[in-house]
């Protein structure tokens, strides 16, 4: 039975995460004796979108063709970067009446934000990518929020993006058309790393990491989950059982800096998510990145960026704008 699925693009999407979705299932019918699959683009307003990278996909369809397409088995919508300027009030109006024309409806990458917005993820368990998933959890607390590849929870599937796509597309494939044509699939496409959805995203690169120097993967992990409220390098360094000079010999060789100097960096990052995906004032984002202040953060966000917080947010605000407009 051909299976019909519909792929919604919001402006900025990767580039990765779509070829990565779309792919496997152009192989799938090639390799099959006869088309298992079929699908639809659509945009919101029916208009050809830029993905992130510039490259413009001809979509002739809108998020309004899609009840002409149903049933659809699976509906994939699809947000990357910017997701926040681009899940406008039509769109998540428009969202809702959707349920009964797809039999599941997946969001992909930053697309689960907006599943959420439109409260179709109310009372499910979901996923996002890594990136945002303290403000997802944040914002959406009646979702059970988890850092999985992928989830498949009834009729509604969340992924974190990029490879993760894949990953869930051969497991639907498996699924809609059984194992042998899933693993046709992935060695068709020299895929041969699937994880399961329940395989944390960031899971692999840490395993890199663990295996060339533990003592160091371990170090970044506790940095990590402690951005708030920063430990001192000496207890960092003593939790992972070295010396201090120990660890910082070892960021010198693998990361060529300083743990300070790469703790820095790991709070600036999160901070950077904050201000361009979130409202929340400069002081607060502050707090939440471990600086005893505004200044503070500042300085060190110059130091890294070489711009300020407020500017940032403003030219990151300015160029989403004109992506909209464009």
């Amino acid at each position: 039975m051909i299976k019909n699925y519909g792929i919604l693009l919001l402006p900025e999407f990767s580039n990765l995460c779509f070829s990565n979705l779309i792919e496997p299932i152009r192989a799938a019918n090639d390799l099959s004796d006869r088309p298992v699959a079929k699908w639809h683009l659509f945009s919101v307003d029916g208009q050809c979108v830029s993905s992130t990278s510039g490259l413009t996909f001809p979509v002739n369809q809108s998020i309004a063709d899609i009840p002409g397409t149903a049933p659809l088995d699976v509906l994939f919508v699809l947000a990357s970067y910017n997701y926040e300027s681009y899940i406008t009030a039509d769109l998540v109006k428009s969202l809702r009446k959707l349920k009964p024309y797809a039999v599941q409806i997946a969001g992909m990458d930053a697309g689960a934000f907006a599943l959420a917005k439109a409260g179709l993820l109310s009372g499910y368990r979901a996923t996002i990518h890594w990136a945002e998933l303290e403000v997802f959890h944040e914002r959406f607390p009646d979702i059970k929020v988890c850092a999985d590849r992928y989830v498949i929870d009834r009729d509604r599937i969340t992924t974190g993006g990029a490879s993760t796509s894949m990953d869930l597309i051969l497991e639907l494939i498996r699924q809609h058309h059984g194992e042998q044509l899933a693993l046709a699939v992935a060695e068709y496409l020299i895929f041969d790393i699937e994880q399961p959805g329940s395989k944390q995203q960031r899971e692999y690169a840490s395993t890199w990491l663990s295996v060339r120097a533990p003592r160091l993967a371990k170090a970044v992990r506790i940095m990590e989950a402690n951005i708030e409220q920063p430990i001192a390098i000496s207890d960092l360094a003593s939790k992972v059982g070295a010396s201090q000079r120990q660890l910082e010999r070892e960021f010198h060789e693998i990361f060529k800096t300083t743990p300070a100097r790469h703790y820095i960096e790991l709070r600036i990052a999160a901070a950077q998510r904050l201000l361009r995906e979130t409202s929340l004032g400069i002081t607060q984002i502050a707090v939440r990145c471990g600086f005893s202040s505004s200044a503070a953060l500042t300085r060190n966000y110059r130091s890294v960026y070489s711009c300020t917080p407020s500017n940032d947010r403003k030219s990151h605000r300015a160029r989403a704008a004109a992506s909209i407009q464009a």
